[in-house]
């Protein structure tokens, strides 16, 4: 989705004309970083008090659709912003809240948000998932991290901006690769206040190959992933038992 920058509601409205456009029942609706507001620096204050009442909009989401639902958004805490990436059950209960701990000094993300200290790692439906933020993808420690405490699907939200497009596809698979693991990333589309964003979310299974390329325009994609592809990977190389963690 494109994001409007600084209107929360506006926003929230369009992701749900956006989803209710679609004629599939999601295990999972990933949705792009800072969705609600955009890089709103100078009134972060503002938006961060809005956080509340778009969680408690996307609990009943939640519970409408049977589904989990995530994304990051802008959270206050002791006089500290952070870029969070919030995940809800079903049930509509939060069950996560990542800080993103990699800050864009590109974007100067890193004067205006505290960076997180904390891997996350979730059970869905018994499948162990990482949440990631953006510009955590550049950082293949944390992805790995991740994975040996036993991830199996990385989830990843982003504002990829389009001049650096081909860096988010290839790195995705990568990440896919070298892991072994499903990667999905969903990311923003349109004209920011500096950048333009591409789109292009994505699906990868842990061979390497796209189980969703997304079109490049405003939409709800979807696609299902086969969990024994996981296993099956990883007997066949078996990457992890063969790794030399006491050299590196």
């Amino acid at each position: 989705m494109n994001v409007v920058s600084g209107r929360p509601e506006k926003n929230l409205a369009r992701f749900h004309r956006l989803l209710d456009s679609s004629s599939a029942a999601p295990d999972i609706i990933l949705l792009p970083e800072l969705w609600s507001s955009g890089y709103d620096y100078k009134n972060f204050t503002r938006l961060a008090e809005t956080t509340p009442f778009i969680l408690e909009q996307l609990a009943l989401t939640a519970q409408q659709h049977n589904s989990y639902i995530g994304g990051s958004l802008v959270e206050a805490d002791n006089h500290h912003f952070y870029n969070t990436f919030f995940l809800l059950d079903p049930g509509g209960r939060q069950i996560a809240a990542y800080r993103k701990i990699h800050l864009f000094s590109l974007m100067e993300e890193d004067k205006h948000f505290t960076a997180g200290r904390k891997l996350c790692l979730i059970d869905i439906y018994g499948l162990p998932v990482g949440l990631l933020t953006c510009y955590d993808l550049r950082f293949p420690e944390l992805s790995r991290g991740l994975t040996l405490k036993g991830a199996e699907l990385l989830l990843i939200c982003a504002q990829w901006p389009k001049p650096r497009v081909d860096h988010w596809q290839t790195l995705l698979k990568a990440r896919a690769i070298e892991n072994q693991c499903y990667v999905a990333a969903c990311n923003r589309i349109g004209r920011g206040i500096e950048n333009h964003f591409p789109g292009r979310s994505a699906i990868y299974d842990p061979w390497g190959q796209p189980a969703l390329t997304a079109a490049p325009r405003q939409g709800a994609f979807s696609a299902t992933i086969v969990l024994n592809k996981i296993k099956q990977t990883r007997s066949t190389i078996a990457c992890y038992n063969d790794r030399r963690p006491e050299i590196y």
